[in-house]
């Protein structure tokens, strides 16, 4: 995009980490924002100090695993401000199981918002984006997009959809001509409370304990120590947008993480073999 100053913004998951920080950017940036998360009070709390501070922020209850709320989202952005240039589909959550041990629910959870977010996320809003002269559709994957560790099955195949979605829909809007341009965002660690608010969540929502293993336990133990020493999401935020403002695909955090993906690209082509994945 050549200008993002007075264009509105459509961001999931958006009351905390690296959505806020995409929300706090993008209004930094001039831009009008709509913020979207499943938990209204921490949305209203984490956009205050941005309307007392003269942003257009506008907060909206959605739970991006039901098409109806995504519809009511753009329902609600264009009743707040006529458009919409850029949509970020960032909503996600992760849980740590076995795969033998990870129940189908789970399984629907995770892949519900983590891969039908942005599919219904694009469904939805990138007939609205095309009506204007240019616009851009982000997704949230992960290094896990790229490479699977263990013990996250239900997390790794939502992030490898993502890429794979983002990646159909660039290549389709460049053959096509559109004035839409795509791209995925694939952080490593960033300090978020992915982990702790994943485990409320599910617990709030379901109303029922998530499968645990003594191994998934460990990974998470590592996972929030990696988090915690992780890039500030605000950083996260700027990223993002210098990616829309550059059309650039390929967003990431930790670049050279990602001789463990040359690694495993090395080794296919010399055995057909899998990589011990070093993620810590």
């Amino acid at each position: 995009m050549q200008t993002v100053e007075g264009r509105v913004a459509v961001v999931t998951g958006g009351a905390a980490g690296m959505g806020l920080g995409m929300v706090r950017a993008f209004a930094g940036a001039g831009m009008k924002v709509v913020a979207a998360d499943v938990r209204m009070d921490a949305l209203d709390a984490a956009l205050a100090p941005l309307r007392d501070a003269g942003h257009e922020v506008v907060g909206v209850e959605t739970d991006v695993s039901k098409q109806a709320d995504v519809e009511a989202l753009a329902e609600a952005t264009l009743d707040a401000f006529g458009h919409v240039h850029v949509l970020c589909n960032n909503a996600g959550v992760g849980l740590f199981s076995t795969i033998a041990k990870t129940t189908i629910d789970d399984w629907e959870w995770i892949l519900g918002i983590d891969l039908w977010g942005p599919i219904y996320g694009i469904k939805v809003f990138l007939p609205l984006i095309e009506r204007e002269d240019e616009g851009h559709i982000n997704s949230t994957s992960s290094l896990a997009g790229l490479l699977a560790g263990g013990a996250a099955g239900p997390y790794n195949v939502a992030k490898h959809g993502v890429v794979a979605l983002m990646a159909t829909l660039e290549r389709e809007l460049r053959a096509a001509k559109s004035p839409v341009r795509a791209s995925v965002l694939c952080p490593g660690a960033v300090n978020t409370d992915i982990s702790r608010n994943s485990i409320a969540s599910r617990r709030a929502r379901r109303g029922q304990a998530t499968g645990r293993t003594a191994e998934g336990d460990k990974i998470g133990e590592k996972l929030v120590g990696a988090l915690a020493a992780g890039m500030d999401p605000d950083e996260v935020g700027h990223l993002v947008l210098d990616g829309i403002l550059n059309d650039r695909f390929w967003i990431f955090t930790a670049p050279k993480l990602l001789r463990v993906v040359q690694e495993q690209v090395n080794v296919m082509v010399e055995d057909q073999s899998l990589t011990r994945l070093r993620m810590f």
